[in-house]
């Protein structure tokens, strides 16, 4: 995290477990590389506590960000930087930042926001390689993954609200989803985290999962396999956390 002038925290945000210069990005599972054709996620609600209390800060807002909702999206990065994110921007002063023991996200969108008009949404909401449609809304987290050679392959996740009911695909559901989705994690923050960044896991996303022989999960219900793993791993796994540090 750099601490601006214009009393700004930025967090970047790596993917770590990937081949280091690749291009496109390769992750490996056992012994066999996977191209990441697509990861992206949206995080919303940032707070940080203040003396036991959680306080609501906002995101800057730029392209990638309203003032409530953040887009991260990684697969460019080496062919396309300007198509990628891969940084977090709080509006929040140093003096705010050092009263702070942690901070915490909502990873998908409130409901009102992902159900909201797809026509009139701004920058990042318009994305539409992140929308499903305007009843179930958007993609919380999207990861495409595939293997060429011999054994060609391709393996996806999509993240979203499920059992959305409404009158047609392109009204928004009256009340919330069967399966909401959602998932918050809280990252504690000491006087060492304003040096570091944050880290994201993908081997900790779709770990217990054998995408070799998995179906995809696109929409699919939590209670079915594998999106049951891949739904646990989310809230149970440190996919998200601060960088590691050597001594």
């Amino acid at each position: 995290m750099i601490l601006e002038v214009d009393s700004l925290a930025k967090y970047s945000v790596k993917i770590v477990g990937i081949d280091s210069g690749a291009c496109p990005m390769i992750m490996h599972v056992g012994q066999q590389g996977w191209n990441i054709d697509y990861f992206g996620f949206y995080l919303s609600k940032p707070e940080m506590k203040i003396d036991g209390k959680w306080q609501r800060v906002k995101f800057k807002q730029n392209e990638w960000q309203t003032q409530d909702v953040a887009l991260l999206k990684f697969h460019t990065l080496c062919n396309s930087p300007a198509d990628a994110n891969d940084k977090i921007l709080l509006d929040v002063s140093d003096a705010f930042l050092k009263l702070s023991t942690s901070l915490r996200f909502t990873m998908g969108l409130p409901f009102d926001t992902n159900h909201a008009n797809p026509l009139t949404q701004p920058s990042p909401l318009n994305d539409s390689s992140m929308f499903w449609s305007w009843q179930n809304g958007h993609k919380f987290l999207r990861l495409d993954l595939s293997k060429s050679g011999a054994e060609s392959s391709k393996w996806s996740y999509h993240l979203g609200s499920v059992g959305c009911e409404s009158d047609s695909a392109v009204r928004p559901p009256e009340t919330s989803c069967a399966f909401t989705n959602r998932v918050e994690f809280v990252l504690p923050m000491v006087q060492l985290d304003s040096d570091l960044d944050l880290e994201v896991s993908l081997a900790d996303i779709i770990t217990k999962v054998d995408i070799n022989e998995a179906p995809n999960c696109m929409f699919e219900s939590p209670d079915s396999e594998p999106c049951k793993r891949l739904i646990q791993n989310l809230v149970n796994r440190p996919w998200i956390k601060w960088q590691s540090v050597v001594f």
